[in-house]
């Protein structure tokens, strides 16, 4: 029964990091101007919540504030698509029980970066984009930075389950 389980678990976490696989390619395959009003109407969006007055703006004014915040936006956006990508990577990897837990670890976080500058080179094909290796540097801490939190998580998972059966055992 725990192995169907662990099969199914590796299916559907190997889907979701393809799907999320996928998102990733499609963005980057949004040339400058799309890629633009993407993170633009983000903004707008966020500036809308956060900002009082900003609707009461006027078109130059927004377009002024979009703009500083678009920098900032776009890396943030790269740091978060890839902690998800590490995650999902984590998921799935994780589920290889045959591996020590080191390597299953590492392999998440090389899937990552692999797919980072495979990204970057996709964009140097996409008009008016660019291959930054600040941008690969940028997604693999957000996918490290999960996957951190994910191996520590599970390690002190492990050691709490550890002892909690230790204690059971010893108490009768």
């Amino acid at each position: 029964m725990e192995e169907i389980f662990i099969k199914a678990f590796r299916l559907i976490t190997c889907v979701l990091l393809i799907a999320w696989i996928a998102l990733i390619f499609s963005m980057s395959a949004q040339n400058a101007t799309e890629s633009d009003k993407t993170s633009g109407n983000v903004i707008k969006s966020v500036l809308s919540v956060i900002y009082p007055g900003f609707d009461g703006l006027s078109e130059e004014s927004k377009a002024e504030l979009i703009s500083s915040f678009q920098f900032i936006a776009r890396k943030t956006a790269h740091f978060s698509l890839y902690a998800i990508l590490g995650l999902l990577s984590f998921l799935t990897v994780i589920s290889y029980r045959n591996l020590k837990f080191g390597l299953r670890t590492a392999l998440s976080a090389a899937i990552c970066l692999l797919y980072a500058v495979s990204d970057e080179v996709h964009q140097l094909f996409v008009p008016g984009r660019s291959g930054e290796i600040r941008d690969v540097c940028i997604d693999f801490c957000g996918s490290l930075l999960m996957i951190t939190i994910l191996a520590l998580s599970a390690r002190y998972i492990k050691k709490i389950y550890k002892h909690v059966k230790w204690v059971r055992r010893n108490e009768g």
